[in-house]
């Protein structure tokens, strides 16, 4: 009997399924990683003819699949398939209690970065921000923005080091030459969005008049600025109503080598 043909929503989750995977592969690449299908094959431990009727919606996933996917990309279920986040979260339940032994409560799709599986990712997206901010945006409100948005990939040691979680972090392109030295244009930020303190002297993304930036907060006079690095850009006043911290800088990726070497 010829297999019957994916529903709608199977198809959707093998799409998101395939430009995670992309994604994937792109970031192994510029970190010098194996990133064939073959090498992701190995890991998730089926053919690469499974792996590509996986990716391309001719066969259906399942549970057991997906974990494996989520587990190599080093994502939640829920990015490419809620269906199947919700069928192992029940099936979870039903195996044993939701509340681990310090009474955390799972929720359904999580994982944690650092599992007890051989392939555990070595490399953890992050969403990117767009380079427009809606206008008075700031922190978790950023959330349902960009759930299309491209990601950088950061290494889970450096996650697990600083007690950081990748749903807690973002990152941002920088702009212009207003922190050079210490950033230059198309470096990447990333920001931790659960530190909105501000910091007098502590380097933020904000959200300024509806733009993703990134500069130094000084205190001075009762007032806060938005300071540069480069002494050609002078101090900007940051009010409230058109100056909103979106999150701390905690890491940046240097792109820009030319203006460097």
């Amino acid at each position: 009997m010829p297999a019957l043909p994916l529903s709608s929503e199977q198809l959707a989750d093998a799409a998101k399924l395939k430009n995670l995977f992309k994604e994937w592969q792109h970031s192994r690449k510029e970190n010098n990683l194996p990133h064939s299908q073959e090498t992701a094959a190995s890991a998730l431990g089926f053919g690469q003819s499974a792996l590509t009727q996986y990716l391309n919606g001719r066969i259906p996933l399942n549970v057991t699949a997906g974990i494996k996917f989520a587990n190599l990309l080093g994502v939640a279920l829920t990015e490419f398939s809620p269906a199947l986040a919700e069928e192992a979260e029940n099936i979870a339940q039903a195996v044993s209690p939701s509340a681990d032994e310090n009474g955390t409560i799972s929720l359904p799709g999580a994982r944690r970065i650092t599992t007890d599986d051989d392939h555990a990712p070595v490399m953890v997206p992050i969403r990117m921000l767009p380079e427009h901010l809606r206008a008075g945006i700031t922190g978790f409100e950023t959330d349902h923005l960009f759930e299309e948005a491209e990601h950088l990939y950061v290494p889970r040691q450096w996650l697990e080091e600083n007690d950081l979680t990748p749903d807690m972090l973002r990152a941002v392109k920088v702009k212009g030459e207003s922190m050079v030295p210490v950033l230059y244009e198309d470096d990447i930020a990333i920001v931790n969005i659960k530190n909105t303190n501000r910091v007098n002297g502590g380097v933020f993304a904000l959200n300024f008049k509806g733009e993703a930036v990134v500069k130094r907060l000084k205190y001075e006079r009762r007032e806060w600025y938005l300071s540069s690095e480069n002494p050609a850009f002078k101090q900007v006043p940051c009010r409230t109503s058109d100056c909103n911290v979106v999150g701390r800088v905690v890491r940046f990726e240097p792109r820009n080598f030319k203006d460097r070497l």
